[in-house]
C-alpha cells in the first residue's frame, strides 16, 4: 500500500473518532440541559426557563392539548403549576448534528390549579443547538396507565 493510502485511512479513523467524541460531548451537554430544565421547573426559575425553552417551542400534552412557550411557562410563574418532585426512570439521548432527541419515562408529583397529582409519563423532547447553545424546541408527553 502506498503512503497516501495509509494517510487516508488514518485521517478517516481520526475523523470518525473526532465525530464520536463530539456526539458524546453533545449528549453530555443535552443531559446537563435536561437536568437544568427540571430543576428550573421545580424552582419556577423563569429566567432559566426562558433561556432553555426556544421562542418557537410547543408542548403536546398527554391530554391532547398543545401549548406554546407563551402559554406554558406563565403557568409556572403564576404558581398554577408547581412541580414538587420529578424523578427520571430512564432517559435516552440521541444526537444528530445540531438536533438531539431525548426520550424516557419520568415520575412527576405536581400541584396543578391547587390539586396534587402524580403522573408517570413517557416523553419525547427535541433539542436544537442554536447560536447560544442547546434549546428545547418541542415536547410530547403521554400518560402511562397504572398496571
Amino acid at each position: 500500500m502506498s503512503t497516501s493510502h495509509y494517510l487516508r485511512i488514518v485521517l478517516a479513523a481520526l475523523a470518525f473518532f473526532a465525530s464520536a467524541g463530539a456526539i458524546a460531548a453533545s449528549q453530555d451537554d443535552v443531559e446537563r440541559m435536561e437536568q437544568e430544565r427540571i430543576q428550573a421547573l421545580i424552582d419556577a426559575d423563569m429566567p432559566t426557563l426562558n433561556a432553555i425553552y426556544a421562542d418557537d417551542f410547543f408542548y403536546n400534552l398527554a391530554s391532547g392539548q398543545s401549548l406554546t412557550k407563551n402559554e406554558y411557562l406563565p403557568r409556572y410563574e403564576s404558581g398554577d403549576i408547581k412541580i414538587n418532585v420529578s424523578e427520571s426512570e430512564s432517559r435516552d439521548i440521541r444526537v444528530y448534528s445540531n438536533t438531539a432527541v431525548v426520550n424516557g419515562i419520568v415520575h412527576v408529583n405536581a400541584t396543578i390549579s391547587g390539586d396534587n397529582k402524580d403522573f408517570r409519563l413517557r416523553y419525547l423532547n427535541v433539542w436544537m443547538k442554536r447560536a447560544k447553545g442547546w434549546v428545547l424546541v418541542a415536547r410530547q408527553a403521554t400518560n402511562i396507565p397504572e398496571k
